[in-house]
């Protein structure tokens, strides 16, 4: 069973695809999707949306999961960060994909055993888990794979996490 981890940015939004195959998880793919700030909110919301749901079809996914927005003291912020968690989820929906959320520290503390950790810690982390030879790059795809790689691990322990799965 495959699932994609999405680590959402109006900017940059990355994307991790793993196969689970009874206790291992192993590596498929990683990548972003990048949208051009001259562009339009809403076009840039729409190929996040689009991109998503076609690495999410293309990959064979089933199961996804994406890193629930941090809430800071820029509203602004907050506020950007929601719409690119929208279009990710709508992608995942669009693809037939029910989606799971998980708070960023969550997602620390299970790849990497400390809920506040640092990027390059838990890519590290990442590559370990996944049995890579490098650190996946960039950032925010070895966030994707991060949280991916959560949903697999709380699947596992606590099956009422896992989104029921509609029909494409």
């Amino acid at each position: 069973m495959r699932i994609i981890g999405v680590d959402p940015g109006l900017n940059v939004t990355g994307f991790g695809i793993v196969e689970v195959s009874s206790d291992r998880c192993i590596h498929i793919r990683h990548g972003v999707i990048r949208t051009r700030p001259a562009e339009t909110r809403l076009a840039r919301l729409l190929c996040l949306r689009d991109g998503i749901r076609a690495a999410a079809i293309e990959s064979g996914a089933i199961l996804g999961a994406v890193e629930a927005g941090f809430v800071g003291l820029n509203a602004r912020s907050a506020m950007t960060l929601g719409e690119a968690r929208a279009a990710a989820l709508l992608g995942l929906a669009d693809a037939g994909i029910d989606a799971a959320e998980y708070a960023p520290a969550l997602v620390k503390q299970t790849v990497a055993g400390y809920g506040r950790g640092e990027k390059s810690q838990v890519a590290e982390m990442v590559r370990l888990q996944l049995g890579l030879q490098s650190v996946p790059t960039p950032a925010d795809a070895a966030d994707a794979l991060a949280v991916a790689i959560t949903h697999w691990a709380h699947a596992r322990i606590d099956p009422r996490t896992r989104p029921t799965i509609q029909a494409r």
